[in-house]
This record gives structure tokens, sequence and C-alpha cells, in this order.
């Protein structure tokens, strides 16, 4: 019987465990997801020199679209399928759907987990992973509404005295990479329709840009500080913290903008 294999590669080539890098070369055919996250050197080209095999990218519409025909296609060719994702296949980026059909076909499937965001943004932080509330991504307004959501959940989190980990709108097939900066007006804008107290320019935040990266950032301050500092390039996300423990309060003072 083939087997599917979802891997998740980390955030960048040298995240890639073992059982990864051995999983991806007993494969009969790699595809690579290139539409949900971005890494500093995973590719089609990286990963194919690093495998000794050919590696096929998949876009948003080729997965959700066209119900990863392609995908099955092989399967039934009775050939062994990777499908590679950056960061993890079922945190943040989540592939459940196809994951679920595969099983319904009677397709063996493998998981093979990768450093996220989730995990390395938290990690560094120093914030206490068990502190943390539900998270929320802030996108764009799109034909003239606004989503707010993530307003709702800071609003729950901090009732609680928990963090909020804000991921950022990314959509590689549309080149759109929301930067911190749009996400902290976004956030003031909420606020202003919102009325409700929860978010002002002297709120702190933690603004992280490409976590996991060697030229990650760490920024910690009032938003009015952060609003119009250049983070440099995505991927970035935004911590907001609740009640804070002495040791979490230490290790922000790391990150404090001058």
């Amino acid at each position: 019987m083939p087997w599917l294999a979802f891997i998740g590669l980390g955030l960048k080539l040298k995240d890639i465990t073992l059982e990864a890098l051995e999983t991806l070369r007993n494969a009969d055919i790699i595809f690579l997801d290139t539409y949900t996250s971005i890494s500093p050197d995973i590719n089609v080209s990286s990963l194919r020199r690093l495998v000794g095999k050919e590696v096929i990218p998949l876009r948003r519409r080729d997965v959700e679209d066209e119900n990863a025909v392609k995908i099955f296609n092989e399967l039934s060719r009775g050939r062994n399928v990777a499908f590679a994702v950056i960061g993890d296949p079922f945190i943040a980026t989540t592939h459940m759907a196809l994951l679920l059909e595969a099983i319904r076909r009677n397709v063996e499937v493998k998981v093979i987990h990768g450093l996220t965001i989730y995990t390395v943004a938290i990690s560094y932080s120093g914030l206490m992973i068990y502190k943390f509330g539900r998270c929320a991504t802030i996108v764009y307004p799109k034909e003239g509404i606004f989503y707010d959501y993530f307003y709702d959940v800071i609003k729950e989190n901090l009732k609680h005295g928990l963090h909020t980990l804000l991921l950022l709108e990314l959509d590689v097939d549309n080149k759109v990479y929301m930067t911190a900066n749009d996400a902290l007006k976004l956030m003031l804008k909420a606020e202003e329709k919102r009325k409700e107290g929860i978010i002002s320019k002297e709120t702190k935040v933690l603004v992280i840009a490409r976590a996991g990266f060697p030229t990650q950032k760490y920024v910690y301050g009032k938003i009015t500080s952060l609003i119009r500092k250049n983070f440099g390039p995505p991927p970035h996300t935004i911590i907001v913290p609740g009640k804070l423990h002495y040791i979490e309060e230490d290790a922000l003072k790391r990150f404090l903008i001058n």
C-alpha cells in the first residue's frame, strides 16, 4: 500500500530532522507546499539539492481548489508521496482536510512534525507557554470589510491574565506579507471601532520578526514606539502579554526598545 507522508521541515534547512530527511529520500515523489509560509533557505531548489530528487511545487489552488488531485493521482499509481511543508503541517498551517481525505481513501498516512513559528516565537520570548490563551490572525480588510476577531481574542485572554500570540496575514501566492507595523495600525483601528479600552498606543507588545531565522529580531515596547520601527522583512508575529510573572518581566527586558 502506498503512503502519504506529511513532513514538517521547520523554519530553515538546518531544522529538518533526520526522520524527515529519511522519509523524503524514501519517497517516490516529493511535493512542496509553497503557499503558506516562507523560509530564508527552504525552496524547491535547495530541497532538491538536499534530497537528490525532483521536488514539485504546489500552490494553494493545487491543494485546496483542485482537491490535491496531483497528490492522489500519484498515490493511485502506487507511488509513495511526501508532502513537505515549511514549519509543521498541522499547526498554523493546517492540511487536516487532506489528511482526512487520504484516510477516507485507505491511504497509509505518516506525519513528521517540524519546528513552527508558534513554538519558536513563544520559547525564545521567555513567556510561559501555559499562560497563553487562544491565538488569532490579523488580516487586511477585504472588500470593505474590517475583520476584528483578533480583538475579541485579546480581550478574552487579558480578562484571564493570558498572553496572546497574533499571527499576521501571509499569502505567498498573492505576495501578501503583513508587517508588524500594519498589524499594530489595525489593532489601534479595532480599538477605535470598538472603544472597549483593550488596546491603546501605550499597550506594550512584543514584535517578533523572522523567528528562528539567523536574522531574527525581538523588540518589546509600547505600540507608539514600535509602530514606525523598521523590523526588516517578514514573517512578523506579535505577542500581547497578559499578566506577567516577575521572571517573564525580566525576560522581556532583554528586548526593550531604547
